[in-house]
């Protein structure tokens, strides 16, 4: 897209909602220039060269201030803003690290060889990893041309090995990554359910253990982030076991809208807030930015509510003295999900590549079908540039509509949260929000995916027919102002004490592991020793293996439901997708239309 078409964004949304109060505020961020620092001393030539030729030619001053600071041993956590490298201060102190480990003069000896240094990735989510595994493959193999083209044998290159593993993964797979992989990139569940319970299998992982990456750790509030906090602890205090004179690993946080990061990171990983350096200022150049606060069209008073609208945002709803303009009925406004819809293909029209984010899996295939039938009647041939992208689809669908958003095929994603957090995707210049997203940090998260890499960018927040969008799309202030702390608890005991459980089973619990689990004194382990989950012995306190299952399987980090219910086509015996089993009565249901991709099923039967 040209500029000059990306100037003309702001005038569309004008010339479109300016008449009919569609457009309620434009909020503009000027651009600002960006900051670079040197390579530091330490970083791997054959890595820098790396990175220049994938276009760095230098990096930005956070950059620096936090490769410097955990290549230093300093617990460290990054808080600038979407876009602005976040990665590479992770990457650089632990690639070369690894890279120095295989240069000419370091100690060969097998023992050593065994325990080179190992890297450990958290998402919150699997796209990004799936996204952070695609990027270090890119430089990985930049890291190896250079070395060839400098006259390296193959047989002599040095390497980063990196691997995925997780619920998606194929076991020979796994067995590859937890045999030689450098960097392992996983997210916390799989930590949880089968790293920490299967820990004598990753030995060589965690006796390597140098640093362990956080990404977009403000994801980790609530009872989520009481759980992830624990689950690091465990494999905190696990590293310590294997290696009690060694160097211990140096946590890494990456976060784009953290409130008090350094006490976020610290919580999380049981330390306390002076430990943790907080990088915040950030040194990247960025675009201008525009954040449009919209309400939808009115309803004419004729028309029915339109038949492929959610359910809870066509229901009827009292309105509040102050929703918004006085007297005004939210629900005589059409559907966010179908404004969006609207709003998107006229954004298309002009070359626009834009997300829009809904907030439920229906909603997306909605919003992209919709936009398909609107685009067949005035420009046909972007048809097959929108789908949907959300949660049950298969492992490799979901793959490949990441790759063909980033090659640029596909212009146009309709969205649920799952693309929410880092995905890195140059190009797009929109972004759509149906509905308020629940906080600010998650606003400045789904806006901040357009106009990444210093260009302008665009967002919408379109109000739904909750009394709370109608009040803040009137309201900027209370939009605008700054982002919500990331408040977790992991002394809660309804947490803590399963993690407990699973800590005893990986190695017996002592006196001195109290304080990480923010234990006072032993009080809630006499507890779960007299409900027999414990045993005390003179080592420690153990896990009761005369129980049936494993104390990992007591607690979901989620709080989820029931498993997922495969959803097959009856002819062929393909599954087509996944769908919660707690939503699985009600959207599966004998007789029920279930959408996917645009193709229209109806269910036959629920399975037992």
């Amino acid at each position: 897209m040209a500029d000059g078409t990306r100037r003309d964004l702001t005038g569309l949304l004008e010339s479109i909602g300016g008449r009919d109060g569609r457009l309620v505020h434009l909020q503009r961020t000027p651009a600002r220039p960006g900051h670079h620092g040197d390579w530091p001393e330490w970083a791997d030539p054959d890595l820098v060269a790396a990175y220049r030729r994938i276009g760095v030619e230098r990096p930005w001053t956070h950059q620096v201030a936090a490769a410097q600071s955990a290549h230093a041993g300093r617990h460290t956590v990054l808080a600038t803003g979407t876009g602005s490298g976040k990665s590479l201060a992770a990457w650089l102190p632990a690639l070369s690290d690894v890279l120095a480990a295989q240069s000419p003069g370091a100690d060969s000896r097998i023992s050593v060889h065994g325990r080179r240094p190992t890297t450990l990735y958290l998402s919150p989510t699997k796209a990004l990893a799936a996204d952070q595994a695609a990027s270090l493959g890119r430089l990985i193999g930049e890291l190896e041309a250079v070395q060839r083209e400098a006259g390296a044998p193959t047989g002599s290159l040095r390497t980063v090995r990196a691997g995925t593993c997780d619920g998606d993964t194929p076991l020979p797979e796994r067995d590859w990554v937890r045999a030689h992989a450098d960097v392992v990139l996983t997210n916390p569940d799989f930590l949880h359910f089968s790293l920490l319970p299967g820990h004598e299998r990753w030995t060589r992982l965690l006796r390597g253990l140098r640093y362990v990456v956080i990404d977009e750790c403000h994801a980790y509030r609530g009872i989520l982030g009481a759980h992830v906090a624990l689950v690091l602890r465990r494999l905190l205090r696990l590293v310590a076991r294997l290696r009690p004179r060694g160097p211990q690993p140096i946590v890494l946080c990456a976060s784009a809208t953290a409130a008090e990061p350094a006490l976020t990171a610290a919580r999380l990983i049981g330390a306390e807030p002076d430990d943790v350096v907080a990088v915040t200022d950030d040194g990247a150049p960025a675009g201008e930015r525009t954040l449009a606060l919209w309400q939808p069209a009115l309803r004419d008073p004729w028309m029915l509510p339109a038949p492929d609208v959610e359910p809870a945002q066509d229901s009827a709803r009292a309105t509040e003295p102050d929703s918004g303009d006085p007297g005004e009925d939210p629900s005589a406004r059409r559907s966010a999900v179908v404004e969006a819809a609207e709003l998107l293909v006229d954004l298309m029209s002009v070359g626009t590549r834009a997300l829009v984010f809904v907030r439920s899996r229906r909603s997306a295939e909605i919003v992209a079908e919709r936009a398909r039938h609107t685009l067949g009647l005035s420009l046909p041939e972007l048809i097959g540039t929108v789908s949907a992208y959300r949660g049950g689809y298969l492992p490799e669908e979901r793959r490949a509509l990441e790759a063909d958003l980033r090659s640029g095929r596909l212009r146009a994603l309709a969205t649920t949260n799952a693309l929410e957090l880092g995905i890195d995707v140059t190009g797009l210049d929109a972004v759509l929000i149906a509905g308020w997203p629940g906080t600010r940090v998650s606003l400045g998260q789904q806006a901040g995916r357009a106009g990444r890499a210093g260009s302008r960018g665009l967002a919408v927040l379109i109000a739904s027919d909750n009394p709370l969008d109608a009040y803040l799309v009137h309201h900027p202030e209370a939009v605008f102002a700054a982002p919500e702390a990331t408040v977790f608890d992991p002394a809660n005991p309804y947490v803590l004490a399963p993690h407990l459980c699973a800590a005893a089973s990986e190695a017996p619990l002592r006196a001195e592991d109290l304080a990480l689990f923010g234990l006072p004194d032993d009080a809630l382990l006499r507890e779960l020793e007299n409900r027999s989950a414990l045993r005390r012995r003179p080592t420690g306190w153990f896990w009761n293996i005369n129980l049936p299952g494993r104390p990992q399987d007591l607690t979901s980090l989620r709080g989820d439901g029931p498993p997922e219910v495969p959803v097959v086509e009856a002819d062929t015996g393909t599954v087509v997708g996944t769908v919660d089993g707690a939503a699985a009565d009600s959207t599966v249901h004998e007789g029920a239309v279930y959408v996917h991709q645009g193709r229209v099923y109806v269910v036959e039967q629920l399975a037992d």
